[in-house]
């Protein structure tokens, strides 16, 4: 059995699920879900839920995930840090050591238990159409967002996707400036037309105020966000064409979009710290400025 811890937000969450997935087909075994991580409130990090069952995927959440024992709830957030700290210097199975890809993960075998964010298309490569699949939404949108998807659908429609509430102040995220966002337009309109801009965010009414382009410019409010921001991503994936933030779920919005001429500009720094290296999260198709 395939165990995976879920940490994070949707998107990270989908990294996540993309690569058990795809040890559990390959080792023709059972996925399971194992939220209990999601349930503590950490100090620098933002709370999350869990969220992938928007989504025809094929797992299970384990109601008695078998944990090895620097990763068990022990009820306890400060021994749940030690063993945290420990976990550093101990060579386990299934631990995420760096953001690099690690193709030996892909040979792991049927029985393991992953713990990571798994942030790379590399991890389900050939594997793509399967993802695709499983990460269709099981609900048909409202009537409102299925409207505006397809006014997105007629146009030269550009998706912006601007995250911002907790980033601003984060040490290991930087919110991008305006600068980002004006070089990603002058690239996508010098290669296609733009002939209108949707812009989705977690802070909505500030990119309303501060957010101005040369390009009629709709901005997708709360009334479109769905129950867990399928509304949001579904809208993002029926755009022409991409600018995304340093996130996970902007990530996903451009990549789960099969329009094969598609422009996707991203951020060159993905984390405040320029150091990590994020060459095997970005597509090689993608544009980083």
């Amino acid at each position: 059995m395939v165990t995976v811890r879920l940490k994070g937000g949707l998107g990270n969450q989908m990294f996540q699920y993309a690569l058990g997935r795809v040890l559990a087909i390959k080792n023709d075994t059972q996925l399971k879900l194992d939220t209990s991580f999601l349930k503590y409130n950490f100090k620098n990090i933002t709370k999350r839920t869990y969220g992938l069952d928007i989504f025809h995927i094929h797992a299970e959440i384990d109601q008695d995930p078998s944990i090895p024992f620097v990763f068990k709830d022990y009820g306890n957030k400060s021994l749940m840090y030690l063993m945290r700290w420990i976990r550093k210097f101990l060579k386990i199975k299934g631990q995420e050591k760096s953001f690099n890809f690690n193709s030996s993960i892909l040979n792991s075998g049927p029985n393991i238990y992953l713990d990571g964010y798994w942030q790379s298309p590399k991890y389900f490569k050939g594997y793509e159409d399967v993802i695709r699949k499983d990460f269709t939404f099981k609900n048909s949108p409202a009537s409102n967002i299925q409207i505006l998807a397809e006014e997105i659908l007629k146009t030269n429609s550009l998706g912006i996707h601007i995250r911002r509430c907790d980033y601003v102040g984060n040490k290991n995220r930087d919110f991008l400036n305006k600068e980002y966002w004006n070089r990603g337009i002058e690239y996508i309109k010098s290669h296609t037309q733009i002939d209108k801009i949707y812009v989705f965010s977690d802070d909505i009414a500030w990119c309303e105020s501060n957010m101005k382009f040369e390009f009629p410019t709709i901005f997708v409010g709360e009334d479109y966000i769905g129950h867990k921001d399928e509304g949001h991503m579904y809208l993002m994936n029926q755009c022409k064409n991409f600018i995304i933030a340093n996130s996970s779920f902007s990530w996903w919005g451009a990549w789960l979009s099969d329009r094969d001429r598609k422009i996707v500009i991203c951020p060159k720094q993905w984390f405040g710290n320029a150091t990590i290296d994020t060459s095997d999260l970005i597509p090689e198709n993608w544009i980083r400025i």
